[in-house]
């Protein structure tokens, strides 16, 4: 078998089949994704990070790097996208949804099981701490950028606080730098519902994904994916290049930068109703083109 068709298989493949069974169950039986959305994001995804966080055996040079390459790679997305849009003159909700798509990566539901497939546990370590920065630019810079200018730092700021993954990554890093004993039931608690965050989050995006369709807009739309599975893996070999990353947590990285655009850019142009229907296209088709595009990054990195 060749290697892209190893790892089309046997990482790739598991990952769609359960994206495609949350698809069919919402399309048999007209389920919402909502509240698995919820359960997963006020539960399963911050005892995944706390779990993560308390047993890592990363150092605070390496926590520091990652969170430098999470920064670097997200807001030079961003920035391309943002100077594209300009030179192109696109209207200005048309810009902010493009540039929006440049800065939502599916970290978690893609980025982290991808990850676990190709490299194993090893993996998830690097790969959430890119996972927690990507949601707090988004919970920041994407609520300004989605809004166009009209929220305050201050109603910005009082957002970031509401979001549960950061609280859990805080305490999860104090406990792995204090080394003080997590309560047995609370430790096997937060192990527990992290070993559900990654198949949920599988199920999600297979449900979120059967109510978008491709519309118009489809120049601008190709290019949006060009930047996100195109620019985001050149950039992610750039700077853990720069950075000294290696190993597995550079393998990592680079994956978290190459992954396609979260839905989660949908939830924030419908909330700011900034073109909210190129998003849910941007998606879709960024999403599909990743079969080819993840391929090729995993056969570059193994």
């Amino acid at each position: 078998m060749s290697a892209a068709l190893q790892v089309l298989w046997q990482v790739l493949t598991p990952i769609f089949l359960l994206a495609g069974a949350g698809y069919l169950l919402a399309r048999r039986f007209d389920l919402s994704p909502h509240a698995l959305a919820r359960v997963s994001f006020y539960i399963f995804s911050p005892c995944l990070l706390f779990d993560k966080f308390s047993h890592s055996t990363l150092s605070v040079h390496e926590l520091g790097r990652l969170a430098a390459f999470a920064l670097l790679t997200i807001l030079s997305s961003g920035l391309l996208a943002w100077l594209l849009a300009r030179f192109l003159h696109y209207d200005r909700l048309l810009a902010a949804a493009f540039v929006l798509c440049a800065l939502a990566g599916n970290t978690g539901n893609y980025g982290l099981p991808t990850n676990q497939f190709a490299f194993g546990d090893a993996a998830l370590e690097p790969a959430i701490i890119y996972y927690a920065v990507s949601t707090l630019i988004l919970s920041t810079l994407g609520i300004y950028v989605a809004a166009s200018g009209r929220r305050t730092a201050r109603q910005a700021l009082r957002n970031v606080l509401t979001v549960p993954l950061a609280y859990a990554g805080l305490a999860g890093l104090a406990v792995w730098a204090t080394g003080v004993a997590v309560p047995l039931p609370v430790e096997r608690f937060a192990a527990l519902a992290g070993q559900a965050a990654i198949p949920v989050m599988l199920i999600i995006l297979g449900m979120q994904l059967a109510d978008m369709h491709v519309r118009d807009q489809i120049g601008a739309v190709g290019l949006a994916t060009a930047i996100k599975l195109g620019a985001g893996p050149l950039l992610g070999f750039f700077f853990a290049g720069l950075l000294g990353l290696s190993g597995v947590t550079r393998q990592a990285a680079i994956v978290e930068a190459s992954v396609p655009t979260a839905v989660m850019a949908i939830v924030l142009t419908t909330e700011y109703n900034t073109a909210p229907r190129f998003t849910a296209s941007v998606v879709m088709v960024s999403t599909l083109v990743s079969l080819l595009t993840m391929t090729l990054v995993l056969i570059f990195l193994r």
